[in-house]
């Protein structure tokens, strides 16, 4: 008896079938891209809120706490004008680094003595206006800041001369400076530029600020 060697005949396709297997991938893809996108929208408000919990946090940070040390009074006679005078003067070194304090205390001898010594180079007349008072301010920051070894820029100061350089001639014989003695000059004696009323934008280290506490001339 003879086989039948003629082939099945194949089933069609069904097309509702391939239509549902062609759609997978595009699922797939917009389902990454949904993810993707969720993730990018996470990251981005968790950085949003982190950056602005950071920068609450730098806005609420207190100021530093100022730091006041009262130097004993001094007195000095001035030079001798039309009749001897002197000046009995009391003062404070403002500061904010704790740390500055035992530098201070440290070397307070030499700081008092060049204190003393430039105070000796003042006249009443100098001492008595504000543009005087403001370049002695300046002086002894500088000379207080050079002998703990911190130099900072001159603060520029409204009506501030510099301060006038000796003469060659007056140098002959004259002892070398050290090195914190021309630092100090050169920083109390340099000129003030750009507006004398705009504050300086570099932060000061060491001692900030002199205050008077008393400032009597007899």
């Amino acid at each position: 008896m003879a086989q039948n060697t003629k082939p099945a005949a194949q089933k069609p396709e069904d097309p509702a079938v391939k239509k549902k297997s062609g759609n997978k991938p595009v699922m797939i893809i917009a389902a990454v891209v949904l993810l993707l996108a969720a993730g990018g929208a996470g990251w981005y408000f968790t950085k949003g809120k982190a950056d602005a919990t950071h920068t609450a946090e730098v806005k609420a940070a207190p100021p530093k706490t100022p730091i006041f040390l009262a130097l004993e009074p001094f007195t000095v006679n001035l030079l001798r004008e039309s009749s001897d005078q002197y000046l009995q003067l009391g003062l404070s070194l403002k500061y904010f680094d704790p740390e500055i304090e035992e530098k201070i205390k440290l070397n307070l001898p030499e700081i008092r003595s060049k204190i003393l010594q430039l105070l000796t180079t003042k006249t009443a007349t100098e001492l008595l206006t504000t543009e005087g008072k403001n370049k002695l301010t300046n002086e002894i920051l500088a000379l207080s800041n050079a002998v703990i070894g911190i130099v900072n820029a001159p603060a520029p100061v409204a009506g501030l001369h510099a301060l006038a350089q000796p003469s060659a001639a007056s140098q002959v014989g004259a002892a070398p400076e050290t090195q914190p003695e021309a630092q100090a000059n050169s920083a109390a004696s340099a000129p003030a530029t750009g507006n004398p009323a705009a504050p300086a934008h570099v932060e000061k280290k060491g001692i900030v600020d002199v205050l008077f506490t008393s400032f009597i001339i007899q």
